[in-house]
C-alpha cells in the first residue's frame, strides 16, 4: 500500500466520523468511532511496518554494493531500488554465450556478492528473472529450447541452481523466472537494443512468510 492510499484511508476516516458526528445516535457514533479508530491504527502500523522495510532494504542495498566492490563485481552491474525490493541487472557480455545456459565466469563475482548479501539478511530472498531478446534459438539448439521463453527459464534456473550448489544458498529462498522476449527495455530492431535485452536481474525482497 503506498503512503498516498494510506493518507486518503485516514482522511475518508475521518470524514467519515465527522459525517457519523453529525447523523448517528451516541451509541452508533461511538461504535464507528470505535471501529474507524482501529481501521486507522492499523493502517499507521502498516505504514510503520512499510517504512522499516524500506530503511532495511537501504541496508541491503548498501551491504550488496559493498560485496560486489569486495568481489569485482561491480562493473556494468545496474543495482536499483524500488518501494520494497532490490533489483540487480546483469548485461549480456557478462551472462551467457549465444542460446547457451552454462554460467560464464564473467558472472561468478556478482553471484558471490549476491550470495553473500543473503548470507547477512537471512530473511530476503531472490527471484532470478530471465530475459532474450527477440530473435529466435540457433538453430542447433532449438530441439532443447523450442523458444526463448524456454532459453530464458534455462538461464535463470542454471544461475539458481549455480548459487544453491556452488555457493550453498537455500534452495527455498530461491526462484526462477522466465519472461524470455516479452519484457524487452530497448528497441530490439537494433544490435544495441538487442544486446540490453539479453540479461539477467535478480529480485531482492523480504520474505513476508
Amino acid at each position: 500500500m503506498t503512503d498516498r492510499k494510506i493518507k486518503n484511508l485516514v482522511l475518508l476516516s475521518v470524514l467519515v466520523a465527522l459525517v457519523a458526528l453529525a447523523g448517528c445516535s451516541c451509541k452508533e457514533y461511538e461504535e464507528q468511532i470505535m471501529q474507524l479508530d482501529s481501521q486507522v491504527a492499523q493502517l499507521q502500523q502498516d505504514l510503520s511496518d512499510r517504512d522499516g522495510v524500506i530503511q532495511e532494504r537501504e541496508q541491503v542495498a548498501d551491504d550488496l554494493r559493498a560485496n560486489l566492490k569486495d568481489c569485482k563485481g561491480d562493473v556494468a552491474v545496474l543495482i536499483e531500488e524500488s518501494e520494497e525490493v532490490i533489483m540487480i541487472t546483469v548485461p549480456d557480455q557478462l551472462t551467457f554465450s549465444a542460446s547457451q545456459v552454462i554460467v560464464l565466469d564473467t558472472m561468478v563475482p556478482t553471484l558471490e556478492a549476491i550470495a553473500a548479501t543473503i548470507r547477512q539478511h537471512g530473511d530476503w530472498d531472490v527471484f532470478v528473472e530471465g530475459f532474450t531478446d527477440s530473435r529466435g534459438v540457433l538453430e542447433e539448439y532449438q530441439e532443447q529450447y523450442p523458444s526463448n521463453w524456454e532459453l530464458g527459464a534455462f538461464r535463470s534456473c542454471a544461475v539458481v541452481r549455480y548459487m544453491t550448489d556452488s555457493l550453498n544458498i537455500p534452495a527455498n529462498r530461491m526462484a526462477a523466472v522466465s519472461y524470455g522476449p516479452f519484457r524487452p527495455v530497448a528497441d530490439n530492431d537494433t544490435a544495441e537494443g538487442r544486446s540490453q535485452n539479453r540479461m539477467v536481474r535478480f529480485v531482492l525482497h523480504k520474505n513476508e512468510m
